[in-house]
């Protein structure tokens, strides 16, 4: 079986020598962290190991997917872990509460598809090209050989999250190819695609219309804000319901970047970025965060939402 990832190998080693094995993804997980992680872990079970995820805020939407049984629940202090790996983690501190649980690991992998990766692992299997880190997942399982029907839903959920339903710049023919063999499986593609892109709550659906009534729009640029009263109080939702939002303002006629800001429960403010032809990750960069060149985020904890929403705007006229 031909095999592109030259650290398979010895990560597969690495699974065999190993007995408490923890995989984890970054915080605030979206579809394509949780999904890489439940196959990845539903594949390592499959080897005869009994790994635990640790996620935090997993989300219900994804419980059509086997493997969430193995989402951990407990006090991550009491947990003793020979192997950790991340997934879908630009740099360690996305690992959040599980980041001291990495740090103590005896040995540590680090799975990704970021453009922004560090290489915080000692093993390190990135690759910015692949369109998901669900897609570097699915030539990791295909080259162990134990590819299952739940196993190839979880990862074709990973993949139609990531892009989009194949339509950002990162799905390549390796996605499409890919895509195919997960169908020929078995995988129900049309469930798939309406349990991500066209299902939503009350809730969700509330928070887009906050969102579209807040929209500064100037040139080519459209920016939004949530504050932490509207998401909470004015549209009754929680921070689990803000999920695809941010690609919407993107999607509008004539807009080239879309930004989309709101405020944490902590007061700090999260900012998505999505752009059509700009390097949105080198903007993420300078506020310490990272992704993709044309889907990136961050964190910013020193200015008000206005204050940042100003920020952010001067910074992007000047790319």
């Amino acid at each position: 079986m031909n095999n592109i990832y030259k650290d398979i190998e010895p990560f597969i080693k690495q699974i065999e020598n190993s007995k408490n094995i923890a995989i984890a993804g970054h915080i605030a997980p979206d579809g394509d962290a949780i999904a890489a992680s439940l196959s990845l872990a539903m594949t390592i079970q499959k080897m005869g190991k009994n790994p635990v995820i640790l996620l935090e805020n997993y989300v219900d939407t994804y419980n059509y997917l086997k493997g969430h049984h193995m989402v951990f629940k407990g006090d991550y202090d009491t947990l003793n872990i020979d192997l950790f790996i991340s997934v879908d983690c630009g740099d360690i501190e996305r690992l959040g509460k599980a980041k001291p649980i990495f740090e103590k690991a005896k040995n540590t992998v680090n799975i990704d598809h970021h453009i922004s990766n560090n290489n915080f692992g000692e093993l390190n299997i990135v690759n910015p090209k692949a369109s998901s880190t669900s897609e570097i997942i699915f030539e990791i399982v295909n080259h162990i050989g134990i590819i299952d029907l739940d196993i190839a839903t979880a990862i074709y959920t990973g993949i139609v999250f990531d892009t989009c339903g194949f339509k950002h710049k990162s799905t390549g023919k390796r996605t499409h190819q890919i895509a195919s063999e997960l169908i020929e499986i078995g995988v129900d593609n049309s469930m798939v695609h309406t349990q991500l892109l066209y299902t939503h709550t009350l809730a969700n659906s509330r928070l887009l219309a906050k969102t579209i009534q807040n929209i500064y729009i100037e040139n080519d640029i459209a920016i939004s804000t949530l504050t932490k009263n509207e998401i909470l109080e004015e549209c009754k939702a929680s921070y689990e319901d803000l999920e695809g939002i941010s690609g919407y303002l993107v999607d509008i006629k004539g807009i080239n970047v879309g930004v989309f800001l709101y405020e944490k429960r902590d007061g700090s403010l999260k900012v998505s970025f999505r752009s059509k032809t700009i390097d949105v990750n080198k903007i993420a960069s300078s506020f310490g965060g990272g992704g993709h060149i044309l889907a990136s985020g961050a964190t910013i904890t020193n200015m008000s939402l206005e204050q940042a929403k100003e920020t952010i705007l001067e910074k992007i006229k000047n790319v």
